[in-house]
């Protein structure tokens, strides 16, 4: 009798590159033809955000919370990975690092965990690199964006719909293909749909072995010099809320505390996110680049008087203590302009 294997696929990449998205669209494309995924997410802030919205789109999910699993929680992912063969018996589990994660040292931990789970077996590495943002994370985060896509045996530059076809794109192709040049680099788009079905196929036709690395890992968080705020709370209101003003309150609060992280650095190099759910329902908004403005996924299904909202940022060069203080403060602000307090206050930096 065949012994059934459990894939597993790790989607790294860049704060802000469209991991999260990726792995839906990926995961359901999966379940059409049959197979049983879930995915498992890690955020290095104490407040998930990924992990809620990958679940709102019905998929099963697990998350690791409060470090990286490429350092500090390796052994949570481990025993995370154990926890979710005998919970969900999938065929594939996805994995999502953080952003600041490091791909080899993750792989790392795979090793440790087919000791415990024999029946795992391995998909290419895949890098995510933001095709929209990549002049700009190229110029500010060249080291470190060279060592994630060197880990990787395919690079997948994610945005291609935002990008153009005929003069950029051929320069980002070719600018990845001499940062590594044996990996095989595609272009997919989580918005149109674009290559996600190609990629998936490539995860699920290869596979790979793997060794375990020589040395110790450097703190992936620390290397990425990037400064973090977060806060989960519930948003009160003595009427119901619409779905629009709620969508409204999320979008200027990431929009204000985008702002704050422009005129403290200079520039966005990081990502901002929130989700919002209530009634069964729920939407994310993520904020990369202030020229687009902040980008909404999904919604809430009706108008509530109270709204749990997620928030975390992870921003290169801002002050982590000071930015959870504007966090806070801009929450109250905004939100009590729009007739809700905010209670059940966690706040984190």
């Amino acid at each position: 009798m065949a012994i059934l294997m459990a894939r597993l696929i790790q989607i790294s990449g860049f704060l802000g590159s469209g991991k999260t998205s990726s792995i839906i669209k990926m995961a359901m494309e999966a379940q059409r033809t049959g197979k049983k995924t879930a995915v498992i997410v890690n955020e290095i802030g104490d407040v998930d955000v990924d992990g809620e919205f990958v679940k709102g789109s019905g998929l099963k999910a697990k998350r690791i919370l409060g470090g990286c699993i490429c350092c500090s929680l390796g052994s949570d992912l481990v025993s995370t990975i154990k926890g979710v063969i005998e919970e969900f018996d999938p065929d594939i589990i996805f994995v999502e690092p953080t952003g600041v994660a490091l791909p080899n040292q993750v792989k790392r931990f795979f090793v440790q965990a087919s000791y415990i789970v024999p029946r795992l077996e391995y998909s290419p590495t895949v890098a995510l690199v933001d095709g929209y943002r990549f002049k700009l994370l190229l110029a500010e985060f060249k080291d470190f964006l060279t060592k994630q896509a060197r880990d990787a045996e395919i690079l997948a530059v994610t945005k291609v719909d935002k990008v153009d076809k005929k003069f950029e794109l051929p320069l980002v192709l070719s600018a990845l293909k001499e940062m590594r040049p044996e990996a095989r680099v595609i272009g997919i788009s989580s918005v149109t749909g674009e290559g996600i079905r190609d990629l998936l196929e490539c995860l699920l036709q290869e596979k790979i072995e793997l060794d375990t690395p020589v040395g110790e890992g450097e703190d992936s968080v620390v290397a990425s010099e990037v400064g973090k705020a977060d806060f989960s709370g519930i948003l009160k209101s003595e009427v119901p809320v619409p779905p629009s003003e709620v969508r409204s309150i999320v979008a200027e609060i990431l929009g204000e505390v985008g702002k704050r992280c422009v005129e403290d650095a200079g520039k966005l190099v990081g990502h901002i996110k929130a989700y919002a759910e209530t009634n069964g329902g729920g939407f994310k908004a993520s904020l990369v680049d202030p020229s687009i403005g902040v980008e909404l996924s999904g919604d809430l299904p009706s108008a509530s008087k109270e709204v749990k909202l997620s928030l975390f940022m992870a921003v290169r060069n801002v002050d982590s203590k000071k930015m959870g203080e504007f966090l806070e403060e801009k929450i109250k602000e905004i939100s009590g302009r729009y007739g809700m307090s905010v209670a059940e206050l966690h706040h984190h930096h």
